[in-house]
């Protein structure tokens, strides 16, 4: 072989071992290793399972702890730790398998769990506003004025908002809300629309629920966006706030 077919081999051989490394070091995609690997023996935030509920284990134990946790459970049985020996009680003496995964994987996994990443993925996909049909603009200005009644028993959002683009009469207490639709967006403004609000006797009680609050932000955006100005504007012409004289 001659010196520049050695040079070629070498520099070739040296690629495939760095990309190998390279591609080591990438960790899984943590929801993926959550679901394949932790989710048939642990749920989270729901209950124990045949292992315990992950919600929280992040903080119960040292990192390091669980690292050699997740790697060898058995290992640490064996060695007479005593939160490991607990656990093993505790569960009915099931061993948890080890896992041969990278630095990288278990990092991102217990990163995914210390910030409650599998309650994120299980929760319900919000309903945005842009998939909203003109009809559900019509229901979101009808419980903003207080035509239909929120079914927390709050007060209709027209009691303390205006909106200036409407001919409605709404209230000054709060800042008028043509505009907030385009300052928020969904996710925003469907967490501002769920706080407490107050009912007609004064107290406290839930907002909107799920459908309320796609109906409203419906509402608000067609109301931002002026594609409203027309057929609401004259459907609540000389509108008034249910409840009000």
């Amino acid at each position: 072989m001659d010196e520049r077919c050695r040079v070629v081999l070498t520099l070739s051989i040296t690629i495939v071992v760095q990309l190998g490394s390279i591609g080591a070091a990438i960790a899984a995609e943590p929801a993926t290793l959550f679901k394949t690997k932790c989710s048939s023996c642990h749920t989270f935030g729901k209950g124990d399972l045949v292992g315990p509920d992950l919600k929280g284990a992040t903080d119960r134990h040292p990192r390091p702890w669980l690292i050699a946790w997740i790697r060898s459970s058995e290992s640490v049985i064996r060695r007479g730790d005593r939160a490991g020996l607990a656990l093993f009680r505790q569960y009915r003496q099931q061993r948890m398998p080890d896992h041969e995964l990278s630095d990288a994987d278990i990092a991102a996994l217990l990163d995914y769990l210390g910030s409650g990443g599998p309650a994120r993925d299980q929760a319900p996909r919000l309903r945005l506003a842009a998939d909203a049909r003109p009809d559900d603009a019509q229901r979101g200005r009808r419980l903003f004025v207080g035509e239909v009644r929120l079914t927390g028993g709050g007060m209709a959002c027209a009691f303390c908002h205006a909106v200036s683009s409407q001919s409605l009469r709404g209230g000054t207490f709060g800042p008028d809300l043509t505009s907030v639709y385009t300052r928020y967006l969904d996710w925003a403004l469907d967490r501002q629309l769920k706080r407490h609000c107050f009912t007609s006797a004064g107290t406290r009680a839930d907002c909107v629920d799920d459908g309320e609050s796609f109906a409203l932000r419906a509402f608000l955006r067609a109301v931002g966006q002026g594609t409203t100005s027309g057929s609401l504007s004259r459907s609540n012409e000389g509108t008034r706030v249910a409840g009000h004289e």
